[in-house]
């Protein structure tokens, strides 16, 4: 046998649960209602986010690429599984509030990493599921993946030939695309560290800094906020393009050599996790001085923030909210000069710095109550570079509700370039 079941031998509850008991079963309850709604019979995951959302794991091991830290599975009927190496049971005990436990030794050994999928088949064998229709990280909707290299998902799928895999996007997604309080809570503080970053920017460029300078600035600034430094919370994904040598390039943070002149703009995009979750905070500023043309794309922008602040709400297309957005730009004559709207307007944020819905001129779901959503307004320049501003909304039942980031007034660096 590959697994062996545990029982519980250093907390006999958890000790650092992620979240309470109550909402754990909100959570299962609501995938095994949406797998049977699917025809589901057995929910297979593998990904770090969602072991964190439908079972409360966390390890920093997520980062490294040898062994599977956890793989859970939820059948449509029963109490969900976690299989974990020996060395994450302490992990599973103070954080999760799963009671089956399945364990595996000698996982530092390539052998056992390689056995690992047959033993996740034996459990999916002996809950009766091993000829049943199975969902998998993966479907249309996206932002899912197995982190496992192919021949692993082979195996997997080899020791269960009676199965039918199946998408499990519209499961996994029907679960957490839709924000409980509690997830909202989090996200709404991250905002207001994000804000504190973004501040510190402002605040702390002095003309001659370089993209490194302002990086150093970002990486304080953080510090300080306590940023990405609680259970397996993700490094901090940045955009950060300053200099204009830079122009072709998209997400990418500080590089050695970028100067900043005083006719080019500190344009930020960043994460920042808290307690597992985070927004994608976009803003920019002028580090020289701000000509009218300047203004005009800055109040443009806002406009179409504002746009969607107006329309938001359930029962709307994400299409339609793409299409709020960006009407002041639309409805122009012509485009702001040599800049050109984008195809892009935003996407669900949470454990993940992209979910879903995807805000886009195509995406013809319906917004619903609950969904958290980074509305991105840009203005993508001919030549390259991007001009963008973004805030974070929270579907409510009858509207919206945004959540306040840095003030829109601010759109030049404290001391900028004179001359």
């Amino acid at each position: 046998m590959i697994l062996k079941r545990a029982t519980r031998k250093f907390y006999s509850s958890p000790r650092f649960p992620d979240f309470p008991h109550s909402e754990w079963k909100v959570r299962i309850a609501r995938a095994q209602a949406l797998m049977a709604e699917n025809g589901v019979d057995c929910l297979v995951l593998w990904q770090k986010e969602d072991l964190r959302y439908f079972f409360g794991f966390m390890t920093i091991h997520w980062y490294l690429k040898s062994l599977q830290p956890a793989v859970g599975v939820i059948p449509v009927k029963g109490e969900p599984i976690i299989i974990v190496p020996e060395l994450f049971q302490g992990n599973i005990e103070g954080l999760c509030w799963v009671t089956d436990i399945r364990t595996q030794s000698n996982t530092q050994r390539a052998e056992a990493q390689r056995e690992l999928p047959k033993g996740v088949a034996e459990v999916i064998k002996e809950i009766d599921c091993g000829n049943k229709k199975i969902a998998l990280e993966m479907g249309s909707l996206g932002c899912l993946w197995i982190p496992r290299p192919l021949n692993d998902i082979d195996t997997f799928r080899k020791a269960l030939p009676e199965a039918r895999f199946v998408d499990g996007d519209q499961v996994i997604w029907g679960c957490r695309m839709i924000k409980s309080p509690l997830e909202v809570d989090r996200i709404a503080t991250s905002i207001h560290k994000i804000t504190a970053v973004e501040l510190a920017i402002v605040e702390g460029y002095r003309p001659g800094m370089t993209e490194v300078d302002v990086m150093e600035v970002i990486n304080r600034a953080r510090a300080e906020q306590g940023g990405n430094t609680t259970g397996d919370d993700a490094i901090a994904a940045e955009h950060l393009i300053c200099s204009s040598e830079k122009w072709p390039f998209a997400d990418i943070k500080a590089l050695e050599g970028a100067m900043i002149t005083k006719d080019d703009a500190i344009q930020f995009v960043s994460s920042f996790y808290y307690l597992g979750y985070t927004p994608d905070s976009t803003r920019r500023w002028q580090v020289g001085p701000v000509s009218k043309e300047v203004e005009r794309r800055y109040e443009l922008l806002w406009a179409g923030q504002d746009n969607v602040a107006a329309m938001l709400k359930p029962g709307v297309r994400a299409k339609e909210v793409y299409e709020a957005m960006y009407q002041p730009i639309t409805s122009l004559p012509s485009p702001p000069v040599g800049f050109v709207h984008s195809g892009h307007g935003g996407h669900g944020v949470g454990l993940d710095l992209h979910e879903p819905p995807s805000i886009d001129a195509w995406n013809e779901m319906v917004i619903r109550e609950g969904m958290v959503l980074s509305v991105e307004t840009w203005l993508n320049q001919e030549k390259g570079s991007f001009f963008g501003m973004g805030d974070t909304f929270v579907v409510t039942d009858e509207g919206c509700a945004k959540i306040e980031g840095l003030s829109r007034k601010i759109i030049q660096v404290a001391h900028p370039w004179n001359g």
